[in-house]
């Protein structure tokens, strides 16, 4: 790091520098604030430290144009005329730290080594930008698995086309994320990208969602609202969780489709719209049509380019990859270290079924990274029990002597898995049952028994 001293008192300048040069720092010196400015100017420095009394401006006045120059410089005050006034104008200036006269070396080396965390911290922000954006693309989907590979030669097939798009995959696969690449390798990708939950709305709020509506349409209408559709004009609206649309709704969308018209509520006024749909669901649409829950035209109108999406445990060679990019994401969000995982530990993530799929993973990532000490390498035994007990029944047996309670250990695997489903499903009990291979009584049952009704969300 590049460290520009600027004090008028030669005593001082030569302490400083000396320890910092000492302490492995490139220092360069300026007795007066103008001098300071110039050398910021023709060669930019990571820190400055300087007197706050200078023989022509003050070093407030010198830190604010120094900042003007390049507002990621930090900067560190001295002074002997301290006081709370003029550490608050400091602060507020913009310089990083504050230290009064006398001081001593300690003072200095603590203030600077936390310049140092920030500026490894701004570092590593710049790095995880660039890993995101080089992800975002319709090329850059994270995974080299063959299943990987098939959908990305498929996304750039698809983006090309004006085709309505309906992706298919189970819940935590990515299908927001398909759908913002095809939009993005699309003609419309200067135009919006609007995504609309339609499981997340009830179904009285989703048509005013939709399609807006005008003034005085109901109660609270006191304005006129555009909608999702009239919002993604020349872009690309995203109808996630379709399958959950009432069926009257549904009716109301297969129109939108046919005549690329919307009418707000309360209007009798046909908008056109330019948007393309691209609409997505975990749920089985032939099944919804059989039991008469959704309506086969409009399956038909959303399926004219499929893309279904493989589950995590049908792509366990992109789960390195996966692992090493939440790692980054992270630890440069939270200023913590990249974890590490032993083979052993690394044996348990490949072989676990990962229901909850690179949604799950991900929030596994994040959690192993703020709860284990900084320089550990996980073990088996570091990992959720879910992942420890469930990869795919290599349970731990190290270390075993003398007598194991193997039914308290069964309930505590199958409790395990049971959380883990009510959670993937929103405390859902049938479609945890469904998750699970059991019937949704047999499930009620379990429960009980194991006493973790309190412990999951309501069923909604």
């Amino acid at each position: 790091m590049r460290v520009l001293l600027i004090d008028d008192d030669p005593e001082i300048l030569d302490l400083l520098s000396s320890f910092l040069a000492m302490k492995g720092y490139e220092v360069d010196l300026a007795e007066t604030g103008r001098a300071g400015l110039e050398m910021f100017r023709k060669d930019r420095y990571s820190l400055v430290i300087s007197d706050y009394m200078l023989p022509d401006i003050d070093g407030l006045e010198a830190g604010r144009q120094i900042l003007s120059m390049d507002r990621n410089a930090l900067i560190i005050l001295i002074t002997g005329h301290g006081s709370i006034e003029s550490a608050v104008s400091a602060i507020k200036a913009g310089v990083f730290d504050y230290i009064l006269k006398p001081f001593n070396l300690e003072q200095i080396e603590v203030a600077i080594h936390k310049a140092e965390k920030v500026i490894a911290l701004r570092a590593e922000n710049i790095k995880l930008r660039e890993v995101i954006a080089r992800s975002e693309g319709a090329d850059n989907l994270i995974g080299r698995s063959r299943a990987m590979k098939t959908l990305k030669g498929l996304i750039r097939r698809v983006a090309v086309t004006q085709a309505t798009v309906l992706i298919t995959g189970e819940s935590g696969t990515g299908k927001e994320l398909v759908a913002k690449a095809i939009h993005r390798a699309s003609h419309r990708a200067k135009g919006p990208f609007i995504p609309v939950n339609c499981g997340a709305i009830p179904d009285n709020l989703l048509e005013d969602e939709l399609f807006g509506h005008k003034k005085g349409a109901f109660t609270d209408a006191v304005s006129d609202r555009a909608g999702r559709f009239e919002q993604a004009e020349g872009g690309t609206i995203f109808l996630d969780e379709i399958g959950n649309m009432s069926l009257s709704l549904q009716a109301k969308l297969l129109r939108v489709l046919q005549e690329r018209t919307v009418s707000p509520l309360g209007s009798g006024e046909l908008k056109p719209v330019d948007v393309r749909v691209i609409a997505a669901t975990n749920l089985s649409l032939a099944d919804e049509i059989k039991g008469g829950r959704f309506r086969e035209d409009l399956f038909y109108r959303l399926n004219v380019i499929p893309i279904h999406i493989p589950p995590l445990r049908e792509r366990t060679d992109d789960i390195p990859q996966l692992i090493d990019f939440f790692n980054r994401r992270f630890s440069g969000l939270m200023g913590f270290p990249e974890i590490r995982f032993s083979r052993k530990a690394m044996k348990y993530i490949f072989e676990y079924h990962w229901p909850g799929n690179i949604r799950q993973l991900e929030n596994f990532v994040e959690r192993m990274i703020v709860l284990q000490p900084e320089g550990h390498v996980v073990q088996p035994e570091d990992l959720p029990s879910e992942i420890y007990l469930g990869a795919g029944g290599n349970y731990d047996v190290h270390g075993f002597e003398g007598r194991m309670d193997l039914k308290a250990k069964l309930q505590e695997m199958e409790r395990a898995y049971i959380e883990q489903a009510l959670e993937l499903s929103r405390g859902k009990r049938s479609e945890a049952a469904r998750r699970l291979g059991l019937k949704r009584t047999t499930l009620i049952q379990k429960m009980k028994k194991l006493d973790i009704g309190e412990k999951v969300p309501k069923e909604e």
